[in-house]
């Protein structure tokens, strides 16, 4: 059998006989630059199919994949619907949005805080509602502090105060009487109060109107001293129609103090002496009351 050898390439022309680089080397291979985004590209992992069937497959041998929680599905199906209301409404939404944490906040500062309030009737004349003898009609329009807390005088009720309480004949009445008198003392009454005196007992204050006829008032010559529970709030100012301030420290001021007084006086200063001469104060020794 006869033998055949490999048959060397043909030189090149470039090379010399004898010399190194008598044998050519390779080309090198110019490479795309999409090929070398293919190469470098992170390869993820080969995904592995299971050869069990779906029946008999368990949940570790499923692949895992992560579903939305209920609240999040819900909230993606919100928002969907909200983007397709018309603009109007979509408008009046986003108002009520804003608007619904200051409904409670108002609620708290005027049941807690402050509130206004308006006067009917002639018990407080005429101090309060001042033409009612002219104009039945006109009310006066009231600030009154409803916050309970406090420390020293501010919180303690005194001679002279208007407050604000529910009425002991009717529960659901918001009434405004002045305190003539505290726990201790010794009262002499008007009518209809079957009694000539009355000392008022402890956790309690004898309320009455302002006006000179006492038929005109339902106070505590009617229903006797009221509990300091039923107290809700203290008038400090009227807003309307004529604003000022409440001093209620004027009213409880001897007539020499106010006599010998250079500031100017109002109207309201130094009138119904006649009510404070009724009052004795502090016949019985009892603990001063605090407004809770």
């Amino acid at each position: 059998m006869a033998n055949f050898k490999a048959k060397p390439p043909p030189p090149s022309s470039d090379s010399k006989p004898g010399s190194a680089t008598a044998q050519m080397a390779p080309k090198p291979r110019v490479i795309s630059p999409l090929e070398l985004r293919r190469r470098f590209a992170p390869r993820k992992p080969p995904s592995v199919t299971s050869s069990i069937p779906a029946d008999f497959q368990t949940p570790l041998d499923t692949a895992y994949t992560k579903r939305p929680s209920a609240f999040s599905s819900f909230l993606s199906r919100f928002r969907a619907r909200y983007a397709a209301l018309p603009a109007p409404v979509r408008g009046a939404s986003r108002f009520l949005r804003y608007l619904a944490p200051l409904v409670p906040i108002g609620l708290f500062f005027s049941e807690h805080v402050l509130q206004v309030m308006w006067v009917r009737g002639p018990s407080m004349t005429p101090y309060l509602n001042e033409n009612y003898a002219e104009m039945q009609t006109e009310s006066d329009m009231i600030l009154v502090n409803m916050w309970p807390w406090g420390s020293g005088r501010a919180r303690r009720l005194e001679r002279g105060m208007v407050v604000t309480f529910r009425s002991p004949a009717n529960s659901s009445n918001i009434a405004i009487k002045r305190v003539i008198a505290l726990p201790g003392d010794r009262v002499t009454t008007r009518e209809p109060c079957p009694r000539p005196s009355q000392i008022v007992p402890f956790n309690h204050v004898w309320l009455e109107g302002d006006v000179d006829d006492p038929r005109k008032s339902l106070d505590s010559n009617t229903y006797g001293p009221v509990s300091i529970s039923l107290i809700t709030g203290r008038v400090i100012a009227v807003l309307s129609p004529r604003m000022r301030f409440l001093k209620w420290q004027d009213w409880d001021k001897p007539i020499e103090e106010k006599e010998n007084d250079n500031a100017q006086k109002t109207p309201e200063e130094g009138y119904r002496s006649s009510v404070r001469n009724r009052v004795v104060k502090e016949a019985v020794k009892i603990e001063a009351p605090l407004f809770n």
